[in-house]
């Protein structure tokens, strides 16, 4: 008897610079790096000692851009002021904390709808948050 694989209907393809992402992305909401690090931080129980948890704790520990809950929701409330981000988006660059508009552009290339001046503007400002977070 045959094993009977079970596949995903493709309507479109996915194409993360073109913010396709597939159907059961698109009202998901998303989470930056930091703020998974302290909900698996905070957990009301007892956290599970898997490796699948504890790697993704480390995981989060490591690549952490902002140390407190503050920071995280100052610089989530900052790239909200541009209103063509989408959720995506916003976690992508304080996830990846890029220094240019060219950087985050290279990296995210569905950032090349919004002016590089103002892009720029915004990442400065991220930047500063970084270096001054308590």
């Amino acid at each position: 008897m045959a094993a009977r694989l079970r596949h995903r209907p493709q309507n479109e393809e996915e194409d993360a610079s073109k913010l396709k992402l597939g159907t059961e992305f698109n009202n998901a909401g998303c989470l930056l790096i930091s703020e998974v690090k302290y909900l698996l931080e905070n957990r009301d129980k007892d956290a599970p000692n898997t490796a699948v948890y504890n790697k993704t704790l480390e995981y989060v520990r490591t690549f952490t851009k902002f140390s407190t809950t503050d920071s995280a929701s100052a610089v989530r409330e900052t790239l909200r002021r541009e209103p063509a981000l989408t959720q995506f988006e916003t976690a992508q660059i304080a996830n990846l904390c890029p220094a240019t508009a060219e950087e985050a552009k290279s990296v995210i290339p569905s950032l090349v709808k919004i002016d590089d001046y103002k892009l720029q503007s915004l990442l400065d400002e991220i930047q500063t948050m970084r270096k001054f977070q308590a």
